[in-house]
């Protein structure tokens, strides 16, 4: 697993065949880790609620989830994962390039009337799908039958996943809105965080300051500080920290080498610091998780 997958689901990865773009991770906070930091990627990713309540973002707009409740997210789109109220949650994250399910046909008519929207995000539906309406009913019977095919894998399973994906995307194209606040389109800053949070991915090894970040989103230091923490909830210093650790963890577990070369290579230039922060992150020491 590459390390910005590592980031999002840690080591619970199933279901995935090379050259079939159609992953599920079964995912449990905080068990297997506190919260899932902002992010996003050119993937289409569906977050199924299993058991238990939460907090879901996208674009930066935050809302309750419970269980059976299901949060499609669009390429592209910053979202995060949270605890609620101190609850255990369990989830279902499924992840697939909308390229699956595009044809060679250059007039092909759901590329552009619904994969080209998604890619766009101008394909807008309420969110989060609740239990107890039609349109959770279409959703959650395509999702459950292509669990339940990559489950048992018979020779051209690939085949009804794929049918199912079709089936969910008219669900979603049925139930399309003119306009809902429940859609979530990007507030006025969600570029401009994108653009950090891919610095931060790129240079996370470097020395960062909060100058650098305010500079790649063009705000004001001040600025900055203040929409990061009003959008994201946490400070830019926490999430440039809890990307590093978890960079660490991923390392620890990957590699052979030293705990002391891992620490520079995320960038803590104090060691003694970097360790006192993983145990109060993880409960142990690096080389106890290791």
């Amino acid at each position: 697993m590459e390390l910005e997958a590592y980031t999002q689901y840690h080591e619970t990865k199933l279901h995935e065949q090379p050259g079939f773009a159609y992953n599920t991770y079964l995912c449990t906070i905080p068990d297997d880790f506190s919260s899932v930091n902002l992010h996003w990627h050119a993937q289409m990713e569906i977050i199924y609620i299993k058991k238990g309540e939460g907090t879901v973002s996208v674009n930066l707009r935050s809302f309750p989830v419970h269980a059976g409740d299901i949060v499609p997210v669009l390429p592209g789109e910053l979202h995060q994962i949270e605890q609620r109220n101190g609850q255990r949650m369990e989830y279902e994250n499924i992840i697939f390039s909308l390229e699956l399910l595009d044809s060679t046909c250059e007039d092909d008519w759901c590329r552009a009337n619904v994969l080209q929207k998604l890619l766009q995000g101008t394909l807008s539906f309420p969110r989060p799908i609740v239990p107890g309406t039609p349109f959770h009913a279409q959703v959650s019977r395509c999702l459950d039958a292509a669990d339940d095919a990559c489950s048992h894998r018979n020779p051209g399973y690939n085949l009804l996943v794929k049918s199912q994906l079709f089936l969910f995307l008219y669900a979603l194209f049925q139930n399309q809105t003119a306009s809902s606040r429940e859609s979530l389109p990007p507030n006025d800053h969600t570029e401009k965080l994108k653009n950090v949070i891919r610095f931060v991915r790129e240079h996370y090894s470097e020395n960062i300051s909060i100058a650098d970040a305010a500079a790649i989103s063009g705000y004001s230091e001040a600025h900055f500080m203040r929409i990061f923490k009003q959008e994201s909830g946490q400070t830019f210093i926490h999430f440039l920290t809890e990307y590093r650790l978890t960079a660490a963890t991923y390392l620890l577990r990957e590699t052979n080498e030293s705990v002391s070369n891992i620490a520079a290579r995320c960038g803590f230039d104090n060691f003694s610091y970097f360790i006192r922060i993983f145990k109060r992150k993880y409960g142990r020491t690096p080389s106890k998780l290791r």
